[in-house]
């Protein structure tokens, strides 16, 4: 980040800001956070790149600057032992500072260029066309998560649509004798052939509503995870699987 004068980072809601640093430390390590004036934004691949998430929370900064996060659990667990509300973090040229309410911290930052983001074009993205798209409740997500239970022997789930009814499945269709667990998703108006995308990119979204928004484009074999909270955006882009 740049060696400018000490500016200030206001957190009105930390419990939002704890939600954005968690959303991120269950995809990556480390994270280049953008302070940008009216929200601060990061954008993190899973090891494998298979799992993008764009987060995005309001604040009201000021300044714009990069952070470069070594480790974001760390973060989260300083920010969330200091707790209440309205506090303000001191952003120097190289460290993450905090002092108020009894308690005081310093949390080091990695130089600039030290990180890198993901490669990936959003605005791409963005303006794919989604041919198929569908909302995931928080209830069948906890229904999926029990079933996983069951049919262990996965890590794959595939989302179809037949006869008016849109299903996820677990199971392996490149293997035999696989145990698996499906259930209805919705009643739909269109047909979809099956989509598997990794099961273990699915257990990382996190949950910040009731529903998350699927948009699925078929020809590229994107699949993204909209979710919107009190002041949070999570957009999860994940790659589709082959069989």
């Amino acid at each position: 980040m740049s060696d400018q004068n000490v500016k200030q980072l206001n957190l009105k809601s930390p419990s939002e800001f704890l939600k954005f640093l968690d959303s991120l430390s269950k995809i990556s390590e480390s994270a280049i956070i953008t302070v940008d004036r009216e929200k601060v934004s990061s954008l993190v691949s899973s090891p494998d790149s298979t799992l993008i998430l764009h987060a995005q929370v309001n604040m009201e900064s000021g300044f714009y600057d990069t952070l470069n996060i070594p480790d974001v659990k760390k973060l989260t667990r300083i920010i969330d032992t200091v707790g209440g509300t309205d506090l303000n973090l001191s952003i120097n040229s190289n460290n993450i500072e905090y002092k108020g309410n009894g308690l005081k911290f310093k949390y080091h930052l990695f130089d600039e260029g030290f990180l890198t983001k993901p490669s990936l074009n959003l605005d791409k993205i963005n303006a794919f066309k989604y041919n198929v798209e569908f909302d995931l409740t928080k209830d069948i997500l906890q229904k999926i998560f029990k079933g996983a239970t069951f049919a262990s022997e996965t890590n794959k789930i595939y989302f179809y649509a037949e006869r008016g009814k849109l299903m996820a499945e677990l199971t392996d269709r490149s293997r035999h004798n696989t145990d698996n667990f499906g259930l209805q998703v919705a009643d739909v108006d269109f047909e979809l052939d099956p989509i598997p995308v990794n099961f273990d990119n699915i257990r990382l979204l996190t949950n910040i509503s009731d529903v998350f928004k699927v948009r699925v484009n078929t020809e590229f074999g994107v699949v993204v995870f909209e979710a919107e909270g009190a002041g949070i955006k999570l957009k999860y882009i994940i790659s589709s699987l082959t069989a």
